[in-house]
């Protein structure tokens, strides 16, 4: 009987001992850690502004041509192949022929646009003399063009002289506007087409 009143005893004791007890210190302080929860939108918004079907499109600039930076890095050219920047060249002087018979340019301005023609050919002649590039499509229109630029420019030149003493009869038909405009025509569209396979070689 007493050993079962010890146990009884002993069992009440450690229940008051052990009761409330547990750790005691400070716990660390973790709310830092989830400060992102309260922060962070419940929906994430996109950080790019979405595109407006109704909006105007871009307008896109036109390719620089006369920027060789632009050609050799951005368009990635052969750079062992100065052909392509000077067929570059051309085309640029080509197409401002092209704008001056267009707007009806002064015989100065075209004169002035045909000897740079003129100088460019007889240089990309020169310089290609010995290469397989004289065989190319591009450098024998160059050429042609060249050719054809001269006769109009001298053409021009010889009419302003000239019909003051002619007449639009026999000789002097060849310097009548309708001709030079019909000599004119025939050039521009001999401008095109050769602008067209230089576009092509490159």
């Amino acid at each position: 009987m007493k050993k079962i009143a010890r146990k009884i005893l002993l069992i009440f004791f450690i229940t008051i001992i052990c009761t409330g007890a547990g750790y005691k210190g400070s716990l660390p302080n973790i709310e830092g850690s989830f400060e992102y929860k309260r922060s962070t939108p419940s929906v994430t918004k996109p950080i790019y502004n979405t595109i407006d079907e109704t909006e105007k499109k871009p307008n896109y600039k036109k390719v620089p041509r006369e920027n060789k930076t632009y050609i050799d890095i951005i368009l990635k050219k052969d750079r062992t192949s100065p052909y392509i920047n000077d067929l570059n060249d051309v085309i640029l002087i080509l197409e401002k022929m092209q704008k001056c018979i267009d707007n009806g340019g002064s015989i100065q301005k075209f004169n002035a646009i045909a000897s740079s023609i003129i100088d460019h050919a007889d240089y990309m002649s020169e310089k290609y003399a010995n290469s397989p590039e004289r065989y190319y499509i591009s450098f024998a229109k160059l050429q042609n063009i060249a050719v054809q630029a001269r006769n109009i420019a001298t053409l021009r030149c010889e009419s302003l002289v000239y019909i003051k003493y002619l007449t639009y009869q026999g000789e002097g038909q060849i310097y009548s506007k309708d001709s030079i405009n019909r000599q004119l025509q025939i050039f521009r569209e001999e401008l095109e087409s050769t602008i067209k396979i230089m576009k092509d070689s490159r």
